[in-house]
């Protein structure tokens, strides 16, 4: 017989039931009141006012993207509680530097690059050409850092002045592909890696193959990152008056000079012509006061950055003339089946955007930014065929290429009217891989073991606790060869090209932009403001007739979750575990391996000096 409660446990049960609820009530309020009351206090605080004779403190903060990954309404948010973010959005920094080049308030540009994180090669020559476009208005450019790592000085070199803190250094090494291979271990755990591909270049899977890089993989890598080093080399040294030779021996005698120097890396910098002087912020910031005046508030010079300043002129914006507007649809990360997610393009969810573009009877044209290095297949298909169905309802597409557009980053962008990218995009790596691990061996040894029926030869085929049959094998294989044919055709088929042209540049192969526009991967070199003016031409678009529309996913009360669940996750979790290095193919795959018919165009081509800094 059930044991009834006394008084006092239904007292209390009665009291946690109501704490309950009203925790609820709470947390459903704050749901609701917290995001409304940002909202509002982000239009309440206008856009900042821009005085004469002003200096643009141009301050890229932590990675460099091509969006933002929050949703419209909690981005807004996030842009009034922390403007000052870990991840910056290059066009917006491009659009200051636009806007501020012929805006006869603004005098000058001081670059301060000591916060800028990763960045793409290709992303950098967006910026780069944005700085020499502020440039040639005639005003001048001041770049500052701490140290400079390489892609940082990148930029700075482009400036027309360069200043090193005393205790600082210019820290250059070229660019280099490395992996970690896991084949011995996984043999002594007798783990089987079933590996499924076509490309002779192919290298995705070799970390669980191999024990080092293959010589084709080996020769490959080789090609472009000595072009993308060429590109650095060509573009740095004239802006400062050197020769290409002369970074290679700034880094070759680099031990040698601090030797000489007593360990004074700022002063072997300054020898070698890469920096203008050697001077601590304060002393820059009294030349900047003798440029533009002082802000007496704030007791540096006047100043507005880059944040504030684009504010301050999009408010200021005149409306165009018509209703006619270009959809932008951003793509951004690895590319995984589904919706997107931080760091990902899901591609239900890009294909969704470009399906809006197409359906508005108001927007013109597509333009597709692209930076990413593919992955699942389905997913990359799936976004390919809204933008051919784009292109079928009239309305031209523009393809812009960041820093990688490679695999199926490439598949996404094959079919668009125009592609543009950059000398030092990385593109190409036209390639299909399939994997399927088996631990019938390390569950032997544990003592595990199968057992089971099923009514066909290839029931339960699939089971990672039993070896691949050859009829599996057989059928996978051909799976991959099917898609790597349909690859190559659909590229021959966009391109205007013979399948056996596109079979000879593809194989899994990577290029640089400057090699893929020489081989017809793509049209012609341009950034982001160079694929917006031709998307322009293309659908008979005046400058000034037309409005940029960047599609978005609507908010909703997830996003706003997401946002500060996040945010509180960035305050509460360990810093250090940004320290520890993983390997690119572990990292994607702990969270993009999520395609329906397991198949993926997938590269691992970002060089390591390019995303990452000392």
């Amino acid at each position: 017989m059930a044991k009834k409660k006394s008084g006092l446990g239904r007292i209390f049960g009665v009291f946690w039931r109501g704490l309950a609820i009203l925790y609820g009530l709470f947390m459903l309020l704050s749901l609701f009141l917290v995001p409304l009351f940002l909202y509002f206090l982000v239009a309440a605080n206008g856009p900042p006012e821009i005085e004469q004779d002003t200096a643009l403190v141009w301050a890229p903060v932590g990675n460099l993207i091509e969006q933002r990954s929050s949703s419209v309404g909690a981005e807004l948010i996030e842009e009034f509680i922390a403007p000052q973010d870990q991840e910056t959005v290059v066009y917006n920094l491009v659009k200051s530097l636009d806007e501020a080049a012929e805006d006869s308030r603004i005098q000058m540009a001081f670059l301060k690059l000591d916060d800028m994180g990763a960045a793409g090669a290709g992303q950098l020559e967006d910026l780069s050409a944005a700085i020499n476009r502020f440039k040639k208005t005639g005003k001048r450019v001041v770049a500052w850092a701490p140290t400079y790592s390489q892609s940082q000085y990148y930029l700075a070199a482009q400036a027309d002045e360069v200043y090193l803190d005393p205790l600082g250094f210019v820290f250059l090494e070229g660019y280099g592909v490395y992996h970690t291979y896991f084949k011995e271990a996984l043999d002594k755990l007798g783990v089987e890696i079933n590996v499924f591909r076509v490309g002779e270049y192919k290298s995705f899977v070799e970390p669980f193959t191999r024990n080092d890089m293959s010589p084709e993989a080996r020769a490959a890598n080789r090609a472009w990152l000595e072009s993308l080093w060429k590109i650095y080399k060509e573009k740095v040294a004239p802006s400062r008056q050197l020769e290409p030779e002369d970074l290679e021996a700034y880094i070759a005698t680099l031990g040698e000079q601090l030797t000489e120097s007593g360990g004074n890396a700022a002063e072997v910098a300054l020898k070698a012509g890469l920096v203008t002087a050697v001077l601590p912020l304060e002393a820059v910031r009294e030349k900047m006061r003798e440029r533009v005046g002082e802000d007496e508030e704030h007791g540096s010079f006047r100043q507005i950055n880059n944040f504030d300043y684009l504010r301050a002129v999009q408010a200021e914006a005149i409306a165009p003339k018509g209703d006619s507007k270009i959809g932008v649809v951003v793509v951004d990360g690895a590319i995984i089946d589904g919706e997107s997610s931080r760091g990902s393009a899901g591609g239900d969810t890009i294909a969704r955007l470009v399906r809006e573009v197409r359906r508005d009877d108001h927007a013109a044209a597509l333009l597709l930014r692209v930076n990413s290095p593919g992955g699942s297949l389905f997913a990359s298909e799936t976004i390919r065929r809204e933008v051919e169905l784009t292109r079928a309802a009239g309305k031209p597409v523009v393809v812009s290429m960041a820093g990688v557009a490679a695999s199926g980053g490439y598949w996404i962008s094959m079919d668009a009217d125009k592609i543009l990218a950059q000398p030092n995009t990385i593109t190409g790596s036209l390639g299909v891989f399939g994997i399927v691990p088996t631990i019938s061996e390390p569950l032997k040894k544990l003592g595990i073991h199968t057992d089971g029926l099923g009514t066909t030869p290839l029931s339960g085929a699939l089971r990672l606790t039993e070896p691949l049959s050859p009829e599996v094998k057989n059928i996978l294989q051909t799976g991959v060869e099917h898609a790597y044919s349909e690859f190559i055709s659909k590229v021959a088929k966009a391109r205007g090209m013979s399948v056996a042209a596109v079979d000879r540049i593809a194989q899994g192969r990577v290029w640089s932009g400057a090699d893929a526009e020489r081989i017809g991967l793509v049209d012609a070199f341009g950034g982001m403001q160079d694929a917006i003016n031709l998307t322009a031409e293309l659908a008979g678009l005046q400058p000034d007739g037309y409005t940029l529309e960047t599609m978005r996913e609507p908010s909703n009360w997830s996003s706003y979750l997401n946002f500060f669940s996040s945010k509180i996750s960035a305050q509460w979790l360990p810093q250090w575990r940004a320290l520890i290095p993983v390997d690119p193919a572990l990292s994607w795959i702990s969270k993009g391996l999520n395609d329906p018919r397991g198949l993926y165009a997938h590269c691992f081509c970002e060089p390591a000096a390019a995303s990452s800094s000392p």
